[in-house]
């Protein structure tokens, strides 16, 4: 017997068995199972925790999911399965696995889940010991502890407000506190759990020295900065406020503060190291906006930093809007005092330009009115003073207090409309007369910036008050004598998760002379009344910040502005998604000269808000409760407000 064998073959396989290990090596994957797992029977937060568990029994490669695979793959989704609730305390829970062909080499594995009754808290002893066993936000994270008897026994709870507690024992300087007990004694057979868990705080931490590595200024500008002393306990809070407030200063482009823990000394001590960068010298910003009150708006920002080592300050700025045709240009000047307090040496220099009508009503309520005349306002602004900054409650508030002396020139021109002219009105007692010349004032006075906010977005919450005085007289040189204080404040206050609370109020009250006049117009007696206050310190209300209802800085005598102010606001808004709420708000107030005859105008309505990065973008649509007709107006606001 003979054989034969052809050239360039292999024994025992054939040229087509070639093609066809060629092909599973090219495409492994097409000869795979695909394998889909459902989970059913639970709701979040277990439904994510089982599908992160059973997600690892995904098959891949060229595996083919045989019967004896299915059988193993089932058993291993049901382990894996009642497995991912036991953190959520559920431990006896069972699972049935079924399997589904969807296509050809397609598999679906169905897992239906039910948890059975959850284990039960029995018992839970929780106790803060060591020297911060009295401090308030340990006492009032043992008062709200979840896990109380009758509770389910999770232990994403358990874990999250162990963290909780030590978060809170580290934030008031108790760096080294640690559990001293923390048990969770499980009966499986009654399904229930006893916790005890022991809190000990340790020593709390002080402040302690500061070292600075920068180049940017001299040691002493920085050393007023800190919201606290040496020996101080350690405030997680100070410390972040610390960050912020050398970030502030607009000297660094990079900054760190690194904490150097000494927790072995008695007391235990932390040090800090700053290390800064110094910043580039120059910085500019440019903006637009729009808003109902003011429509088109667009400022310019040129600020100069580092003007020597002694960390002083300029910037200029220049800006436009469409409403009142108003262009502003100011300019500011900043010198830090190496002094025992934080304090500044300030300068100002500030003018601006806009249209002014003088317009009169029958009625205050009144929606018509007749403008008498228009003309153009100019005003120059010189201001020095201190600056000092207050620190209190151990630095968790301050307070900016300056000091100032401020001279005003300004220039007043009026010409009368032919609509006046028409009327027969023709200024006979001269009022009007008296503006158009250039009048001064140099002003002394003080005022107060106590701001408090915390958060952001919806969740912005605190207070801002504001208050100053003001004196004139012709004894220093004043062609203007008055007196002037005013008072505002606003609060926000959160009630619950999806609700917020906002008030605000403010008054003002300015000692100075108002020339009045009386003319008949069509049979109509018509009062003109206006205060020999500069326009720079004259009281408008009215518009989007203030009362809603009513056209901005409408509220006032004649609109050329009043000696005195009030006004109130609240405001209810409701949280809908992430960044959007709706409000609904009540408004009232008014701009006058006589407090004998004043009347508040109220405004209400409703709006939407759209808490954005830029900021709040905010719509309101309010209607005038005392104008005739009652006419709504709609409020927009988006952008910075002019310089």
């Amino acid at each position: 017997m003979t054989s034969s064998r052809q050239r360039g073959t292999t024994p025992g396989i054939t040229r087509s068995a070639w093609l066809w290990l060629l092909l599973l090596a090219v495409c492994p994957g097409a000869w795979a199972d695909s394998l889909e797992i459902q989970v059913g029977g639970v709701d979040e937060p277990l439904l994510g925790n089982v599908r992160s568990r059973v997600a690892t029994l995904q098959v891949g490669g060229d595996i083919r999911l045989t019967q004896r695979r299915r059988g193993r793959l089932a058993e291993q989704g049901e382990m894996a399965a009642a497995a991912a609730l036991r953190p959520y305390g559920y431990y006896h829970a069972t699972v049935r696995s079924q399997w589904v062909a969807t296509a050809e080499n397609a598999w679906r594995l169905q897992l239906t889940v039910e948890p059975g009754p959850p284990q039960m808290v029995a018992s839970a002893q929780v106790a803060v010991i060591g020297a911060g066993a009295g401090e308030p936000d340990l006492l009032d994270w043992q008062k709200k502890w979840p896990l109380g008897p009758g509770k389910v026994m999770d232990q994403t709870v358990w874990e999250k407000q162990k963290q909780a507690g030590l978060d809170a024992a580290h934030a008031q300087g108790y760096l080294s506190a640690n559990f001293s007990e923390r048990v969770i004694e499980a009966d499986l057979v009654n399904n229930t759990a006893a916790l005890r868990l022991v809190l000990d705080t340790g020593q709390q931490a002080v402040m302690g020295e500061i070292r600075y590595e920068q180049d940017a200024v001299r040691p002493g500008i920085l050393a007023r900065l800190p919201r606290f002393s040496p020996g101080q306990p350690y405030d997680a809070w100070l410390l972040e406020k610390f960050r912020l407030d050398l970030w502030r200063t607009g000297y660094f482009a990079n900054v760190d503060v690194i904490e150097e823990r000494r927790l072995e000394d008695d007391p235990p001590k932390v040090n800090l190291l700053v290390r800064g960068d110094r910043r580039t010298p120059n910085s500019y910003q440019g903006s637009l906006g729009w808003g109902s009150d003011t429509g088109i708006r667009a400022q310019v920002l040129w600020s100069r930093y580092l003007l020597s080592d002694r960390g002083d300050f300029f910037d200029m700025g220049l800006g436009w809007q469409e409403e009142f045709s108003q262009y502003a240009f100011r300019s500011s000047y900043r010198l830090p005092r190496e002094t025992r307090a934080r304090q500044f040496w300030t300068a100002d220099l500030r003018i601006n330009r806009q249209r002014q009508d003088v317009e009169i009503k029958e009625n205050v309520t009144d929606e018509e009115y007749i403008q008498l005349t228009s003309g153009d306002i100019t005003e120059y602004s010189v201001k020095a003073g201190r600056l000092i900054v207050r620190d209190f409650e151990r630095g968790y508030q301050q307070i900016f207090e300056t000091w100032y002396g401020q001279y005003v020139y300004e220039t007043v021109s009026f010409a009368e409309t032919e609509r006046a002219q028409q009327l027969g009105y023709l200024d006979p007692d001269g009022v009007l007369d008296q503006y158009s010349d250039g009048i001064s004032a140099l002003a002394l006075g003080v005022n107060w910036d106590w701001p408090n906010i915390r958060g952001s977005g919806f969740k912005t919450t605190g207070h801002h008050q504001r208050a100053w005085i003001t004196f004139a007289n012709q004894a220093w040189g004043s062609d203007r004598e008055f007196n002037q204080a005013y008072v505002s404040s606003s609060w926000n206050r959160l009630l619950g998760e999806r609700w917020k609370l906002m008030l605000r109020g403010e008054v003002g009250y300015s000692d100075a002379n108002v020339q009045d006049a009386e003319f008949l117009v069509d049979d109509r007696l018509l009062q003109l009344s206006i205060t020999e206050l500069p326009n720079l310190f004259r009281f408008k209300a009215g518009g989007s910040r203030s009362v809603r209802g009513y056209d901005f800085e409408s509220l006032s005598n004649n609109s050329l502005g009043s000696n005195n102010i009030v006004t109130a606001s609240a405001e209810i808004e409701i949280k809908i998604r992430r960044d959007w709420s709706l409000a609904a708000f009540f408004d009232a107030g008014n701009a006058f000269n006589d407090w004998g005859d004043f009347e508040l105008l109220k405004g209400a309505g409703i709006g939407v808000r759209w808490y954005s990065i830029a900021g709040a973008i905010r719509l309101d649509v309010a209607q005038g409760l005392d104008l005739e007709g009652n006419p709504w107006h709609v409020h927009f606001t988006i952008g910075t407000p002019l310089l």
